[in-house]
């Protein structure tokens, strides 16, 4: 049944990309892409840092050493995994986790590492979302339906997000312990002793302020990295905007993806979100659709970096997890 609504999601995100374009018109927006030309590699950059302010949030919750360079490509094989398979964006996150069990660390101080990371780092997201919002508000402009959908995914993000820090701290892989060995699972965690260890690390890490603000600190600066990947984006389109502009197109882009996490790759709802978004600001769909693909573009990079990382540490071996040993 899952996989039922997988398929039928995206094949939802499929009919409305074609439509969208239809609508918006091909040859506008190829033409309006042909102008990027050969400054597409230097559009990169921006992203490029994202990726490094990210990791260095990523390293604050490490007590182990691993290099920065193999702390770069472990996030890129598995955020290449959350962006080819429709698990919303946490596909990827135990294939993190073996990686750097592969580089010397623990698999509990990994996860561990993993989680509390990732649950920072949503966090972050959901201010970056609200502060765009409040950017939007102060713009004035017409765009509700990105406008009222940015503030439900907000909010929905605000609330998961409280329920899953709860939940850490209560103890969440004894809770899906228990979980799954009510529903013959018990293979996944094979001894409460070692969900027990991961909790623990868990709330340790907690624990540690100092840890938690410099990945909070560096995983926002991230976020707001992505607005300068807009900005330049929309510069080697012709677009020209200020950068408040460019903060309120990319924290409702954000908060349209959070709220269409279902749909694989968010085929559709990425170009549709962007098209309403622009024309909002009084920006044309042309421009809103060659932006998509050039962010599209730039994932695919992405994609493949962290696929040629799968494929150095051996597909296979990192495909699934141990599912013991965790403390080796």
């Amino acid at each position: 049944m899952k996989a039922q609504l997988q398929w039928l999601a995206l094949a939802f995100g499929c009919l409305l990309f074609l439509w969208v374009f239809q609508h918006i018109g091909f040859e506008e927006t190829f033409e309006q892409i042909r102008q990027v030309g050969w400054v597409f590699p230097l559009l990169l950059l921006p992203s490029i840092l994202t990726w490094v302010l990210f990791c260095l949030g990523w390293r604050w919750t490490l007590s182990s050493g691993v290099s920065f360079t193999s702390l770069f490509f472990a996030r890129a094989a598995g955020e290449a995994l959350n962006a080819i398979t429709p698990l919303a964006y946490l596909g990827g996150e135990p294939v993190k986790a073996v990686i750097l069990r592969r580089l010397g660390i623990p698999l509990t101080d990994g996860l561990a590492s993993v989680v509390v990371t990732k649950t920072v780092a949503v966090f972050a997201y959901c201010v970056f979302i609200f502060m765009g919002l409040a950017a939007a508000l102060l713009r004035g402009k017409d765009f509700s339906a990105p406008l009222v959908g940015g503030a439900g995914a907000g909010l929905f993000l605000a609330a998961s997000l409280l329920i899953l820090y709860s939940s850490q701290r209560r103890g969440l892989f004894s809770i899906l312990y228990n979980l799954l060995r009510r529903f013959g699972g018990e293979d996944w965690i094979k001894k409460r002793e070692t969900a027990e260890i991961l909790d623990r690390k868990i709330v340790a890490l907690y624990a540690t302020r100092r840890r938690i603000a410099g990945c909070l600190m560096f995983s926002f600066l991230g976020w707001l990295a992505t607005v300068a990947e807009t900005y330049v984006f929309l510069w080697g389109l012709g677009v020209r905007v200020d950068l408040v502009t460019a903060v309120v197109i990319q924290a409702l882009t954000l908060g349209i993806k959070a709220a269409t996490f279902f749909v694989p790759g968010s085929i559709g709802t990425q170009e549709g979100g962007h098209v309403l978004i622009f024309i909002g600001l009084g920006l044309s769909g042309q421009a809103a659709l060659a932006f998509s693909l050039l962010r599209r573009g730039r994932q695919a990079v992405w994609i493949l970096i962290g696929l040629a990382t799968f494929t150095h540490f051996g597909w296979r071996e990192l495909q699934v997890p141990p599912r013991t040993d965790f403390g080796s």
